[in-house]
């Protein structure tokens, strides 16, 4: 695990908690996908829009070639591949045929995100298709249209993950019960809830408790934290801890885990939530500085920033998907248990983790499993 991970993690419950509504009870993001997919605009930003973008993703502050390295390391250690699980990363620009990139920019993208590159006629009703077609492939069809009206000149500039693991320990299916979930507003809905007893990474801490349940070989797990009142009081707490601390800080101990199974698609504009983070002026026509993207007198600035995820938890393991789009335009501590038994009977916060790097890949609030 390294400081940039933790920074990183930072900037995904900074971002979740600025989503929260109570009129949506379940919640999914990847910290990663939009990472990386900011991470290539921010490769194209100058003076201070440079410095907010980084400020608000927690890149390396100290230069940009510091922070664009940051980035490739993230995304070199997630498409490391490992038997039994299943990361794919990709990432693709889509420029109108006017339009010429800057050299440095493009370089920067292919070397720091393998991005892959395609000019065409914005002005095509088949580009919409193209774009949505390419992300539906790399997320093997669980997100197909991240795009719902066509694409604006100049660029867009998309991130797709795509995640799929077994669990270490699968879940018996003649365990299973239908029980009661207690909603947020009071009322409650009958689940069908997994059960399975072993022993575990657990935690107690102040307002939670944490148990990790590893994926097949242990690199990657799933944190599932199960708040003492609601969700609203934990995030604020796991936003200012170490992510590294706290994931070391879990202790095996023998207990016993019951989940729902759950299948969840969300959905989201991030732009005033990426404003609220400090990035407002990277959305500003007559404030943004993108000056090292393309060759054009034009003043570049982000229309809107699209992110859409997928997440299916069940016996055998979990499957997540998820998309980050960026439309550009031109103006005119915690200590071990003693025994457990946890039930996630209530609205509680996953996230799905990458052990070696301490990178969180999907962060979740599940306030409703059958929504």
């Amino acid at each position: 695990m390294n400081k940039s991970s933790d920074r990183f993690n930072n900037f995904g419950f900074s971002l979740i908690q600025s989503l929260q509504s109570p009129q949506q009870p379940n919640m999914l993001i990847s910290p990663a996908s939009v990472e990386i997919a900011l991470g290539m605009v921010y490769a194209g930003a100058t003076e201070q829009t440079a410095d907010a973008i980084s400020q608000t993703l927690g890149l390396n502050k100290n230069s940009r070639e510091g922070a664009l390295e940051d980035l490739a390391d993230l995304q070199s250690t997630l498409v490391k591949p490992q038997e039994g699980v299943t990361l794919k990363l990709a990432n693709g620009v889509w420029i109108d045929e006017s339009i010429i990139l800057q050299e440095q920019f493009s370089s920067d993208l292919a070397k720091t995100f393998k991005t892959t590159f395609e000019s065409l006629r914005f002005s095509d009703p088949k580009t919409l298709a193209r774009i949505n077609d390419w992300v539906s492939r790399e997320t093997e069809g669980k997100i197909s249209d991240l795009l719902e009206a066509p694409p604006s000149p100049p660029m867009f500039l998309a991130d797709a993950i795509y995640f799929h693991a077994s669990w270490s320990n699968p879940f018996e299916k003649q365990a299973n019960r239908e029980q009661p979930f207690h909603l947020a507003d009071g009322s409650s809905s009958r689940v069908n809830m997994m059960r399975q007893t072993g022993f575990f990474r657990y935690a107690k801490a102040p307002g939670y408790e944490v148990v990790a349940l590893p994926y097949v070989h242990k690199r990657f797990g799933m944190y599932c934290f199960l708040p003492d009142q609601n969700v609203d009081s934990v995030i604020p707490q796991l936003r200012k801890a170490s992510w590294s601390e706290l994931s070391s800080a879990l202790r095996p101990v023998q207990g016993s885990v019951s989940l729902p199974k759950f299948r969840v698609k969300y959905g989201v504009i991030l732009n005033k939530a990426l404003s609220k983070l400090g990035m407002g002026i990277a959305f500003d026509g007559s404030r943004a500085q993108f000056g090292r993207m393309i060759n054009a007198p034009n003043r570049l600035f982000i229309g809107s920033v699209i992110h859409k995820t997928y997440l299916e938890v069940d016996e055998e393991g979990s499957t997540a998907a998820a998309a980050t789009g960026v439309q550009m335009r031109a103006t005119a501590i915690m200590q071990p248990g003693n025994g457990f038994d946890l039930v996630f009977d209530r609205p509680f916060l996953v996230a799905i983790a990458d052990d070696e790097s301490g990178t969180i890949l999907f962060l979740g609030i599940i306030g409703d499993p059958k929504e």
